[in-house]
């Protein structure tokens, strides 16, 4: 499904995203590598990524799935995961100074490099997602101008997201355009015309498909009490996120799952003024 894009509102993609293949939607591909090494270094990157979603975990698989890639050059598996690891490091770290935010730019570099990589030795949706996500990160420090110039090539690769894997990670589309829609102001979202029932329907198709991945639910309550003002059904959302047992509900996302619910209460005490479960 084509999406309309905002001029300027590329400075607020990158919380948009978010972070095993299941049988009712598409997860993240593990790469593969004929190379045993490499395969190792992979294996060590995913299962430090299953245990934990911090800054120091994405740094260590960064530095593994850069040992992969030149143990394994060409393969489009590894640097489509090597762009997503950098991607999560850098949305991790601070970004208060100017020293912080170039080193953000050159992570993102990094990370748009090697998904770059990736797609000109395999199209996937995976090299395109992630490819949009750092282009669009590294501009977060770039004036509108420069967001503005940018937006086709954004777009295109977004593009290709929604036409060919819209349930890619759970239905990371859905998510991304709710921080999109949820960030810029509402009078340019009626001037373009965006149909703002998209997001809401995205989110819920990605959440019917797949029940068990908790950020979605999330993304969507930020959403509608953002723009709708709907206070009582985003706590609701959050209440059912934070009632699931995120150790046991979807075995290959637990550490994803927690962190969505570490999210929850931060947003519940934002929308209630209180902490879970107190309204």
């Amino acid at each position: 499904m084509r999406k309309k894009w905002f001029s300027g509102a590329m400075a607020f993609i990158l919380a948009a995203v978010f972070l095993s293949t299941s049988a009712l939607a598409d997860g993240l591909p593990k790469p593969e590598s004929k190379n045993a090494e490499a395969q190792k270094l992979i294996d060590e990157a995913w299962t430090i990524n299953k245990r934990e979603t911090t800054a120091d975990g994405y740094k260590q698989c960064v530095a593994l799935m850069e040992q992969a890639d030149k143990l394994d050059p060409d393969n489009y598996m590894i640097l489509t995961d090597l762009s997503r690891y950098y991607w999560n490091y850098g949305n991790l770290l601070p970004k208060e100074t100017e020293e912080q935010q170039k080193k953000l730019e050159g992570i993102y570099a990094k990370g748009i490099e090697a998904a770059e990589k990736s797609i000109k030795l395999n199209e996937t949706v995976g090299g395109h997602y992630w490819f949009a996500v750092n282009k669009a990160a590294s501009l977060e420090f770039s004036s509108i101008l420069s967001q503005a110039a940018a937006f086709p090539t954004i777009l295109k690769h977004s593009d290709y997201v929604g036409e060919h894997g819209e349930d890619y990670y759970y239905g990371a589309s859905g998510r991304l355009w709710s921080e999109i829609v949820v960030r810029v102001p509402k009078a340019v979202v009626k001037m373009v015309g965006y149909d703002v029932q998209e997001v809401v329907d995205d989110i819920d198709a990605s959440i019917k498909k797949e029940p068990r991945y908790l950020h979605n639910y999330v993304y969507k309550a930020r959403f509608i009490n953002t723009y709708f003002d709907k206070k009582d059904e985003a706590l609701s959302l959050l209440d059912e996120a934070l009632q699931k047992d995120a150790d046991t509900i979807f075995p290959d996302e637990v550490a994803a799952n927690k962190e969505a619910q570490a999210d929850a209460r931060k947003l519940w005490k934002d929308i209630a003024g209180k902490d879970y479960p107190e309204k």
